[in-house]
């Protein structure tokens, strides 16, 4: 999977996460997946060095204070479906779902 396909699984504030994995890969890592799950970034790929395994995981615990909307601090909200988002998108989020 290419970076832009990458950045298009998850909300537009977690591009930048998703920048910083690609930036760290070698052309011979295969990025089988990207997704949001449980407020969380998840990044999978195939066999990786551990140094680049942990850089991974450490933008996966970074999404979960990161706005996945805007890229502003945040934190995981909601009930049932949880998503990572700030004060003002949680606001906006909110009122969307108040019209339904």
């Amino acid at each position: 999977m290419n970076r832009e396909i990458a950045k298009e699984c998850v909300g537009p504030g977690w591009g930048g996460l998703i920048d910083r994995i690609y930036d760290k890969l070698t052309p011979d890592v295969y990025v089988s997946q990207v997704k949001e799950k449980f407020g969380g970034l998840r990044f999978y790929v195939g066999s990786a060095p551990d140094d680049v395994q942990d850089f991974i995981a450490e933008m996966e615990e970074i999404s979960y204070t990161t706005c996945e909307e805007c890229g502003a601090p945040g934190k995981p909200r909601g009930r049932g479906w949880i998503k990572t988002l700030c004060d003002a998108c949680s606001s906006e989020r909110d009122r969307v779902l108040s019209q339904r």
